[in-house]
């Protein structure tokens, strides 16, 4: 899998990648906002700027979660961009292929759709998932039985993204195992109309294989006002 990072000066977005979770030792699994140290070098194979290849091994866990929860927003807030247009246009100039807009919160639909292998990007989406590499044993695969978008509106146009985040699966897991055929009601109102009073934001990437085209790999949510914070000006004051 990969994963969004910040760096420690808050001046970098970066694409942590492989990180083959379930491999990992337990004293190395990390949870948001954990700080981490890890060793890093430039793939050769991939031209997007903000990716880079993770020493696995290297990966330790520095301390958890010592932000503030009402201070956590403040570390993503820079890379927050005015709409996926504008994150569009930066991929074009200058290859930008990660970001985070806030979608507009009248114009939030979550949807889904039955998950199949029958196309190559649901193929390779199940390849990953088993985190396998040569002479490891295979992994079961994670429970996929649906694909979820979020439909929404920035800079006045609508856009239907496919979420990529984990945490989308794993919701889908434990509410099919509370809530039986309830799951799918109930994560609609959990992630359109919750989430959506929680400050939403999208954190926006390109996969490899499509390098121009957005897709939503996080979710981010916050109880602060986020407009008053920023609108002063000072992130890191």
């Amino acid at each position: 899998m990969c994963c969004a990072g910040i760096t420690e000066d808050g001046s970098q977005l970066l694409r942590l990648y492989p990180i083959r979770y379930r491999r990992l030792n337990p004293s190395q699994r990390f949870n948001r906002y954990d700080l981490v140290s890890l060793e890093t070098y430039r793939p050769t194979s991939d031209h997007r700027p903000e990716s880079v290849r993770v020493v696995e091994s290297s990966i330790t866990l520095v301390s958890q979660r010592t932000l503030p929860r009402r201070e956590r927003f403040k570390i993503w807030l820079p890379f927050v961009a005015d709409s996926i247009e504008a994150l569009q246009t930066d991929n074009r100039e200058r290859g930008r292929s990660l970001g985070i807009i806030r979608p507009d919160p009248e114009s939030v639909q979550f949807t889904w759709k039955s998950a199949t292998a029958s196309s190559e990007e649901e193929r390779e989406n199940l390849r990953f998932s088993r985190q396998a590499m040569l002479f490891e044993e295979e992994l079961t695969s994670l429970q996929k039985d649906f694909t979820f978008f979020y439909t929404f509106t920035t800079g006045n146009k609508q856009h239907r993204c496919q979420i990529l985040d984990w945490e989308v699966q794993a919701t889908y897991y434990h509410y099919s195992q509370r809530y039986g055929d309830e799951a799918l009601p109930r994560m609609q109102e959990m992630w359109q109309e919750v989430f959506v009073k929680q400050n939403l934001h999208l954190v926006m990437g390109t996969l490899l294989a499509h390098p121009r085209t957005f897709s939503i790999i996080g979710v981010l949510r916050t109880t602060e006002d986020v407009e008053a914070f920023a609108a002063q000006g000072g992130l890191f004051g």
